[in-house]
């Protein structure tokens, strides 16, 4: 069973998380590219939506780098910066 990761960039909010853009910089990568390396390396599969050819571009070039394992358990651990949560099933969209 393959899970897909439902909105991997978190509608947007994940982009104003400090330890997100430290991250960024770190890797020389942009936060989008860090959330869709983070779940292809959780085993997820990530899709980001995006109109934009260039981000679209981007969004690809995520297969020649990878997180050390401290960073993948930093991201798991954020608590409260991606957009909706709770139980999808009581939830309105």
């Amino acid at each position: 069973m393959l899970l897909e990761a439902y909105s991997p960039l978190g509608t947007g909010k994940i982009f104003d998380v400090p330890e997100m853009q430290a991250l960024a910089e770190k890797y020389g990568r942009s936060i989008a590219q860090i959330c869709i390396r983070w779940s292809l390396d959780r085993g997820y599969l990530p899709l980001p939506k995006s109109v934009t050819p260039s981000r679209i571009e981007e969004n690809l070039k995520v297969f020649d780098f990878e997180l050390e394992e401290a960073d993948v358990q930093l991201i798991a651990g954020l608590k409260g910066c991606v957009g909706l949560s709770g139980d999808p099933d009581t939830m309105l969209f």
